[in-house]
């Protein structure tokens, strides 16, 4: 009669809990590089509304996030940034982290990205 590897039953208690932490760990640490959920710009042009328009959109709707002057707060500053129209266009659209999609849609949102626009750095 055979009797089973004095080693195996640590072996099944440390090592394959450790395998499938290793393999979790990897698989969660390269979704999170990659991050496949973040909105793309489009390469079309982005249709721009009226700034003015866009400011008291902007105040109503996007300020308690961004600041009333887009300086940040709970979002991210908009003002001085690097920010295309077609970048500001997939967030709104798309929406991510504490934002939801489409907060603003059609005209609002053409004078969002108008406004936008006038106060980014890009």
């Amino acid at each position: 009669m055979s009797t089973p590897e004095s080693g195996w039953p640590l072996r099944r208690i440390v090592l394959l809990p450790l395998v499938l932490f290793v393999v979790v760990s990897g698989t969660v640490f390269t979704l999170a590089n990659l991050h496949p959920a973040k909105p793309e710009a489009t390469t079309g042009a982005v249709a721009l509304g009226d700034a003015q328009r866009g400011q008291i959109v902007f105040k109503e709707t996007c300020a308690s996030c961004h600041g009333g002057n887009a300086q940040g707060g709970v979002g991210p500053r908009l003002a001085g940034t690097p920010l295309t129209s077609a970048q500001v266009k997939a967030q709104i659209d798309n929406g991510g982290g504490i934002m939801p999609a489409h907060l603003v849609m059609g005209t609002r949102e053409a004078d969002v990205l108008a406004y936008v626009d006038s106060i980014a750095g890009g």
